[in-house]
């Protein structure tokens, strides 16, 4: 089965992908529904980040085919297509992905990306060699917000003060706190309140690390014992990473 794209967004696509591959050069997408989605994790399943867009914003598609199949589409190294994306030069470009039915799926096997100028062919990659999929029960409770301790939002300017703090010392930890004046992070050389409000009260330790998976956006911090929720407040994205059990 082939799927004909009139126009790719070559920006858009580019966007997507550097979102998801700050998880994982694997890049893996779903389509269904007019939408595309991603839910990809670092091997240890210590962080995991979902991102969903309505198709229409990377693909402009007028026929559909008449099927119900979840479509499925995966690179080996998102960093190629992005790469192969950036050969063309005007941003007319149309595209078209051929899809093998396996087990009642739909697996890509190619997209081919062209304009009246260049024509440029990827293979996909099986999502199963490089990726076990997260079904909906495990992606709703690695995301479930239920058992918040507290929570607060932060915006960009104070994501890179944190990370730029962070340079002060050499621990591989930092600690998230909330109480009656707000929320601060703390590590052993720097302790700095990152918002006067806070929605609760607690204490959590997690890896500096983590903090680079973040897409440069305001965010909706939800904390529980176990892991902390970043909820993107300018695109579908979510981000959960696993709280330090021992200080």
């Amino acid at each position: 089965m082939k799927l004909q794209i009139d126009r790719i967004d070559q920006h858009a696509l580019t966007g997507f992908i550097n979102r998801v591959k700050l998880i994982d050069s694997f890049v893996y997408m779903k389509i269904k529904d007019g939408q595309i989605k991603s839910a990809v994790y670092l091997p240890q399943r210590d962080a995991v980040k979902s991102h969903s867009v309505s198709c229409d914003q990377i693909f402009q598609i007028s026929e559909w085919p008449d099927t119900d199949l979840e479509m499925k589409v995966a690179f080996f190294e998102g960093a190629k297509v992005i790469d192969a994306i950036k050969h063309f030069e005007s941003d007319a470009i149309k595209g078209e992905l051929e899809f093998i039915e396996q087990e009642g799926e739909l697996i890509a096997s190619s997209l081919r990306m062209f304009n009246d100028e260049l024509e440029i062919t990827l293979s996909c990659s099986e999502p199963s060699l490089g990726f076990k999929d997260l079904t909906p029960e495990q992606q709703n409770a690695i995301f479930a917000v239920d058992n918040t301790q507290f929570s607060f939002n932060i915006d960009t300017h104070t994501i890179n003060k944190v990370k730029n703090l962070f340079g002060l010392d050499k621990e591989e930890t930092f600690s998230v706190n909330a109480n009656g004046k707000g929320v601060s992070v703390n590590g052993k050389s720097f302790n700095a309140v990152i918002n006067p409000q806070s929605n609760g009260e607690g204490a959590v330790t997690v890896y500096k690390k983590y903090l680079n998976l973040l897409d440069r956006e305001e965010q909706t911090v939800h904390v529980t014992d176990s892991k902390i929720v970043f909820q993107s407040t300018e695109s579908e994205t979510l981000l959960t990473v696993s709280t330090c059990q021992t200080a």
